[in-house]
């Protein structure tokens, strides 16, 4: 079963056989909160040891390190999640405040998998809706590709340069930040 807590959002998946009779809640192994657990109708545990595995909330970071732009951290999440200008009429996961009219409203689509080892790979492609230019190291995405990309890739998407940051590299939000700040501005590539 997985649970998310209510107070850092982190996602814990535990055994609940593993519950007491006198006791159904759990403590987030994150910032320690105690979760109350409420089993489904008809299920009654077979109490046994608790063993817990923590789910990170964020697996990775989009950073908005443009020149025109704002600095932005946009968290991302395990599975398929798109990135885009900022809009009410077609919102997206990942949305950037940006007044960039050549990025798309559902520009690009990334998709996180866990692999068997416990790491993270990050695959990229454009959403079937993006009509701008998107470029990764000032190289083109060509229509209909997904690649994998890098702790550190650039994304170029419109005229806005994004940075991707991943948990192997930065344990959390503000750490990736301040790895981004401090680093030069990719060249803006004119089409």
């Amino acid at each position: 079963m997985i649970v998310t807590c209510s107070s850092c959002n982190a996602r814990l998946r535990f055994n609940e056989k593993a519950l007491s009779s006198d006791n159904l809640s759990i403590q987030c192994v994150r910032c320690h909160e105690l979760i109350p657990i409420v089993l489904p109708s008809g299920s009654a545990p077979d109490f046994e040891e608790q063993t817990l595995i923590h789910l990170p909330a964020e697996v990775g970071w989009i950073i908005v390190h443009d020149e025109y732009t704002e600095v932005q951290t946009l968290p991302l999440t395990l599975g398929v999640q798109t990135i885009g200008r900022a809009s009410v009429s077609k919102p997206c996961e990942v949305m950037i405040q940006t007044q960039d009219r050549y990025m798309s409203r559902q520009h690009l689509t990334i998709e996180v998998i866990k692999t068997k080892e416990g790491s993270y790979k990050y695959w990229l492609s454009e959403h079937p809706s993006c009509t701008n230019p998107t470029f990764i190291n000032t190289h083109p995405l060509q229509k209909s590709t997904t690649l994998e990309i890098i702790d550190g890739a650039t994304l170029q998407l419109g005229k806005t340069k994004v940075v991707l940051k991943t948990l192997s590299t930065a344990q959390n939000a503000r750490k990736a930040t301040e790895e981004v700040a401090h680093s030069d501005y990719l060249q803006t590539v004119l089409f």
